[in-house]
């Protein structure tokens, strides 16, 4: 360049914040989280909830794999929507390495992650085997979930809007002589947290009831399930006051639609749905909250599977078939029950867009989750929470 080139360029006006940003909003977060080194107002640009809800709401949707028997740190991979090509899956970065690594949970681009520790040394000091975290793919930051949790099942993964904090909601079984069946004891914990927090037993439910199976769906700030059968209704836990309550499920006393399989739900159209198994017609029913205040509930879509038992040549049972995700353009990804088959089927326009995909593990044993991610450039903890030390490895 000719110094008088130099000169011009080095003369000419910097973009405007407003065309900054939205170039900014198109690259990976990577990249974002890259830049925000470059200078201090670029940082604060980049830094702003406002850019980053935006950044995370642009971000591409994928499903997530989770090869449990992996141990080289490639656990969780991402396939991209429309899922037509496995080979078009990456891994993400969780934090660990050498260990087997199961997803337990998705939220806000954040994935929550635990590991079985492979020699008896390994044991924390509590004797537990299982250890958890919360680890930010994007941005690789990782936070631990308190060592007193023991072995837990998760439910549910949210974000308290009043703190700004990402917490778990998890629950433990009691039984005895006098109460032979389980009782469920719930508990919240947050990464970085020393320990969780008890949140009491629910009385709402019974134990035959199976309660918050399955991924919840989040809506109106509250975490929803339905029940094992769909006519006994949805469970619904408020993350703001952190309080479980009952709503009315789909079909009421319809008992026609109510069969050992459970009612599943999944986030469709802005709200709330259920999908219901209709043998008979081979089809999945989706109904859909038309008025959450009300609890009332109407049937807008169906499904027809059979080709899916098509595509694997005949033999496939349709009940385990599940609907795991609904794009806003009525893209709805369903994966069978033994996770090993994705497809996408419109349900505005009836039609296959995506036929069955098999997975086949990259190294061990590969399987379709119901999670879906967004790439995200938000904390798993407030900075100086927690221990910063790297986590858990067999070779730590």
């Amino acid at each position: 360049m000719a110094p008088a080139e130099a000169n011009t360029a080095a003369a000419a006006p910097a973009l405007p914040d407003d065309v900054l940003v939205e170039i900014l909003l198109h690259l990976p977060a990577k990249s974002v989280f890259r830049f925000r080194t470059v200078c201090k107002s670029w940082r604060h640009l980049l830094s702003d909830p406002v850019f980053i809800r935006e950044h995370h709401r642009r971000a591409p949707v994928a499903l997530l794999l989770n090869d449990t028997c992996i141990d080289n740190g490639d656990a969780v991979s991402a396939l991209p929507f429309p899922y037509g090509e496995q080979s078009t899956a990456a891994p993400l970065y969780c934090g660990i390495s050498s260990q087997q690594t199961n997803l337990e949970g998705c939220c806000d681009g954040l994935l929550l992650l635990s590991c079985s520790v492979l020699q008896p040394e390994e044991l924390d000091a509590n004797g537990n085997e299982y250890r958890y975290f919360v680890c930010n793919p994007a941005t690789r930051e990782f936070a631990r979930l308190p060592a007193d949790l023991g072995q837990v099942e998760f439910v549910g993964f949210y974000r308290h809007v009043p703190t700004a904090e990402y917490r778990v909601l998890c629950h433990k079984y009691h039984s005895s002589i006098q109460h032979p069946y389980k009782i469920y004891e719930y508990l919240v914990a947050a990464p970085g947290d020393p320990t969780a927090r008890q949140i009491g037993f629910s009385n709402l439910w019974t134990d035959d009831d199976l309660p918050l199976i399955g991924k919840p769906v989040t809506h109106r700030s509250c975490l929803h399930w339905m029940l094992w059968r769909a006519s006994l209704g949805v469970v619904v836990f408020d993350t703001i006051s952190e309080e479980f309550r009952l709503m009315r499920g789909p079909v009421g006393g319809d008992t026609s639609m109510d069969d050992p399989f459970d009612g599943q739900l999944v986030g469709v159209d802005g709200t709330l749905g259920v999908t219901l198994f209709a043998e008979s017609e081979e089809a999945l029913k989706v109904w859909v909250l038309v008025n959450y205040e009300k609890e009332s509930w109407a049937f807008r879509y169906n499904i027809d599977i059979s080709f899916l038992d098509r595509t694997c040549g005949g033999g496939l049972g349709f009940y385990s078939v599940s609907l795991v995700h609904v794009s806003d353009e009525g893209d709805a990804v369903l994966i069978t029950m033994a996770r090993k088959l994705v497809a996408v089927y419109n349900l505005r326009r009836c039609e296959v867009v995506t036929s069955a995909m098999r997975l086949e593990p990259f190294h061990g044993h590969l399987l379709a989750t119901d999670h879906v991610y967004q790439e995200n450039l938000v904390s798993p903890a407030p900075k100086g929470v927690g221990d910063p030390s790297p986590p858990y490895s067999s070779s730590a």
